[in-house]
């Protein structure tokens, strides 16, 4: 990690550019993520599931 005592005015704006575009491109990603649609029911039956279901029992 920096030790932001050390860093100058500009070096600190670049790294704020630099997170900003990083959190809108996460919040982008996010946004998708949100949108897309779950798989059937059926296709979410994988072995951890299955394994998890009949602990359960």
């Amino acid at each position: 990690m920096h030790n932001w005592n050390e860093l100058d005015k500009a070096e600190l704006v670049a790294k704020v550019l630099e997170l900003t575009a990083e959190n809108d491109r996460l919040k982008q990603e996010i946004a998708k993520l949100r949108g897309a649609k779950r798989p059937a029911s059926h296709a979410m039956d994988t072995m951890a599931t299955k394994l998890k279901e009949a602990l359960r029992e």
